[in-house]
């Protein structure tokens, strides 16, 4: 497919279509974690806490724009997923269709059990600790760094849990310190990783969609 603009015609290559859409649509997944994650601050954390989502949220919808306009720009080309590419989203899938069964039907036990207090720390812990087979599925070393930092924050948080005195706000909230840490450090990282995929396959990003012109 050629790209028209003021260059002239632009061939993209073959592979890109599938690997953009791959990475295109992260940084607004991240970015609507984190506002999950950090909703819980002002209600433990007073004026401090609020002023804190609002940064958050402030950054959060950046990163959903951005997103939103990567997979606009993403969908402008063919879809021809390589060997690699299905490699990667079959263990995606395998993994996906492990980790998130685990705290969902976790959460629904506690909450029957009346053991709310201890939801959201499982939620951080268990996508955190999903990020480490991640890491080895996609090649990359962030996921090493970014899972702990949750996994320690959901840690903390069950020890905070433990003790009755402890409000189940405060529990989120710490739990959603590291969640938020870590989804909003990886929108950012795949935000430029996006930028990086367009440079390697010389496509231009923004890109209208009336530049493409079949070629």
């Amino acid at each position: 497919m050629a790209l028209r603009g003021r260059a002239g015609a632009i061939q993209a290559p073959e592979w890109f279509g599938s690997a953009a859409r791959g990475n295109a649509f992260l940084p607004s997944l991240m970015g609507a974690y984190s506002i999950l994650y950090s909703a819980w601050w002002p209600f433990a954390w007073g004026s401090a806490g609020a002023v804190a989502f609002l940064l958050v949220l402030a950054a959060a919808v950046l990163f959903i724009v951005r997103g939103t306009l990567q997979v606009r720009h993403a969908t402008l080309f063919p879809n021809n997923p390589t060997p690699e590419d299905q490699r990667i989203s079959n263990a995606m899938g395998l993994l996906n269709s492990i980790t998130h069964p685990i705290w969902m039907l976790g959460a629904i036990l506690l909450l029957v059990f009346g053991q709310g207090r201890w939801v959201l720390p499982l939620m951080v812990f268990v996508i955190g600790a999903h990020f480490i087979p991640m890491g080895r599925i996609f090649g990359r070393q962030i996921d090493y760094v970014l899972g702990p930092i949750a996994m320690a924050a959901a840690v903390v948080a069950g020890v905070l849990a433990r003790d009755d005195e402890v409000s189940w706000l405060v529990v989120f909230a710490v739990a959603g310190v590291g969640g938020t840490l870590a989804t909003l450090s990886y929108a950012f990282y795949m935000t430029r990783a996006y930028l990086r995929l367009c440079e390697r396959a010389g496509v231009p990003f923004p890109l209208a969609k009336s530049a493409v012109a079949p070629g």
